[in-house]
C-alpha cells in the first residue's frame, strides 16, 4: 500500500519540468545529493529519531529496487543505493513521505524566509510596544485604536465620503473581534 502511494506521489511530481531538477520538499525530505543508483536525503524529522529511522529503514529494504540502506540519526540523513531502471528518486521520495507520515506536513503552506522576518520583527515591535505602556497598549489594540479613530474622523469630516471612514470603522471592529475570541 505505501509503494502504491508512493507510486502516485511520484507520477505527479515527474509533471514538473525537466529543466528544474526535482529537489524534495523542503525542510521535509529534501534531496542532498544523487547520482545514478545513489541518493542522499536530509529529513529533519529522523534526527535523534532510531525508532523512526528503523522503522523506515525495515519497511524501504523490502523494495525489490532498493539495494542498501543507512540511516545517520545524529545528521538526519538518509542514504539509499538503488536499481535506477526500476525506481526513481521522485517515486523513492514519495515513498519515504508515506512511510514516515509526513502527508500532512506537505500540506502546511510554509512561510517564505522573508514572512518569517517580518512576523518576528512585529512580534518584537508588539512585545516592546506593550512593555513600554505597562501593558496598556499591544500592537494589535494600538491599530484597532487608529482604524476607529480615523473612521470617526473620516464620518465627521467628511460624511459625503461614506466609504473610507465607513471601512475604517468596520476595520476597526473586526480587529476588535480577533481580540475577544
Amino acid at each position: 500500500m505505501h509503494i502504491l502511494t508512493g507510486m502516485i506521489l511520484s507520477s505527479i511530481l515527474t509533471r514538473q519540468k525537466k529543466k528544474n531538477a526535482f529537489r524534495g520538499f523542503r525542510n521535509i525530505v529534501e534531496i542532498r545529493h544523487t547520482i545514478p543508483g545513489r541518493v542522499r536525503f536530509y529529513i529533519p524529522s529522523l534526527k535523534n529519531n532510531t525508532e523512526a529511522g528503523r522503522n523506515l529503514e525495515q519497511q524501504l529494504i523490502k523494495a525489490e529496487p532498493v539495494k542498501q540502506i543507512r540511516i545517520n540519526p545524529v545528521a538526519g540523513t538518509l542514504l539509499i543505493i538503488f536499481n535506477p531502471n526500476q525506481i526513481e528518486i521522485t517515486t523513492l521520495t514519495g515513498v519515504i513521505v508515506k512511510l514516515l507520515g509526513l502527508e500532512k506536513e506537505l500540506e502546511k503552506k510554509q512561510p517564505s524566509l522573508l514572512g518569517k522576518e517580518i512576523f518576528e520583527i512585529v512580534k518584537s515591535a508588539n512585545t516592546s510596544l506593550y512593555e513600554r505602556s505597562d501593558g496598556l497598549l499591544d500592537l494589535n489594540s494600538l491599530i484597532t485604536f487608529s482604524f476607529l479613530s480615523l473612521g470617526v474622523y473620516s464620518l465627521l469630516r467628511s460624511p459625503k465620503v461614506l466609504p473610507a471612514g465607513l471601512s475604517l470603522l468596520y476595520w476597526a471592529y473586526n480587529n476588535s473581534m480577533k481580540n475577544i475570541e
